[in-house]
């Protein structure tokens, strides 16, 4: 009796398993879906599963190496290579010691104001397999889309594509941080096997000829010494905090290095003082003239240069005769840094120029359009640090 009824129960349970399709499709799609719980379900949040683990895009490189992913060697020199302020750096791959088939294509940008090296960047750009093969990494996106959802899976969970070829769905949106992202799902045999996110060209500024570069210079220069930057940020060269911070550490650089001349610690003087000192700084910077920059830059062309013509002003020469007189009156302390503000105070109004500079600089649109060892001499120059 025992043995029938063991019998029956085998006969019962095959039966489901037929009936739901064994360790299908439904099952996959449903286990998958019940660790999609993890992340938000919408596309829209930048969020997804990596074998459980919860990543986003865009995020900063460190959300990776902190789970136990490497840089691959695309860089011979990726311990000391550094990507410059809004620089993209090249494809690489970054690996996992647990599987060797646990490999991530990736770019990094740099949205910091200083150099920092790839590990300490944004990832921008992010394509990963998405496989049931063995030792695959196993992928999941919001509302539990993986390696078994169809074409239809997708589009029920996320929309109809806004872009649509053969084998690929496109869907654009903006982050909650501002930034305007593009998700390519690869379909193969109406099955997802890839999924891309990247930073949209729509985030960035662009030149693409003459006049385009000539804009942009000059409204480069006009933020970073006179404090304006609404076309500068309409166009997407920054943010409008990124834009201030660029006008503040211009102002910081002129004022130290006034202060360094006038034999004055900014470390222990006065903070009225000191605020004195830069208010003096952001009204020499507003004196800063230069002529329109001529460029060559062919329509649509990468690489080209532009020549400029500055005018460095004379501010060290009009104020010497006066703070000689006050580093020979024997005041030391605040007084005597008081006593220099109040000399060269007066003095920004006498503002003149010393004879024009003419320099040629290269672009290169694909590298940030014009290096920061250009912005750096430019500056040096109008600020009259050139050697």
């Amino acid at each position: 009796m025992k043995k029938y009824v063991l019998m029956g129960l085998c006969t019962v349970l095959c039966f489901q398993i037929t009936a739901c399709g064994g360790l299908g499709k439904a099952d996959s799609n449903e286990v998958a879906r019940e660790k999609a719980a993890a992340i938000s379900n919408k596309l829209e949040s930048g969020e997804l599963l990596i074998d459980e683990a919860k990543y986003s895009f865009p995020s900063a490189m460190t959300d990776w190496t902190e789970h136990g992913w490497h840089i691959s060697n695309s860089y011979a020199n990726i311990d000391t290579f550094e990507l410059e302020n809004n620089v993209e750096s090249t494809e690489f791959e970054v690996y996992n010691d647990e599987k060797d088939s646990k490999y991530v294509q990736m770019c990094a940008i740099n949205l910091e104001r200083d150099p920092v090296k790839i590990e300490q960047a944004t990832v921008s750009y992010l394509s990963i397999k998405v496989s049931d093969a063995k030792d695959s990494l196993e992928v999941i996106l919001p509302g539990g889309i993986n390696s078994k959802s169809t074409k239809e899976d997708v589009i029920n969970a996320y929309g109809e594509p806004q872009e649509e070829d053969t084998d690929t769905l496109c869907y654009y949106y903006t982050s909650s941080d501002g930034l305007d992202i593009v998700v390519e799902i690869l379909m193969m045999m109406d099955k997802v096997t890839n999924v891309t996110y990247a930073l949209a060209d729509s985030n960035w500024g662009s030149v693409t000829n003459a006049e385009e570069c000539v804009q942009f210079i000059n409204d480069a220069l006009k933020a970073s010494f006179y404090g304006e930057f609404d076309t500068y940020v309409e166009n997407k060269f920054d943010t409008q905090e990124g834009a201030q911070e660029l006008y503040d550490s211009e102002v910081d650089y002129y004022a130290q290095n006034l202060m360094y001349f006038l034999d004055i610690d900014s470390e222990t003087v006065d903070e009225g003082i000191l605020t004195g000192f830069y208010d003096v700084s952001k009204a020499v910077l507003a004196k800063f003239k230069w002529d329109d920059p001529v460029v060559d830059l062919s329509d649509g062309a990468l690489w080209g240069s532009f020549e400029i013509t500055m005018y460095p002003t004379d501010f060290v020469d009009v104020i010497i005769e006066d703070v000689q007189a006050v580093a020979e009156s024997g005041l030391d302390g605040d007084e005597y840094a008081q006593a220099m503000l109040d000399a060269i105070r007066p003095k920004v109004d006498e503002i003149s120029y010393r004879e024009p500079i003419t320099k040629s600089y290269d672009i290169d649109t694909e590298d940030g359009i014009i290096s920061q060892d250009t912005w750096d001499e430019i500056d040096d120059i109008l600020m009259d640090f050139a050697e």
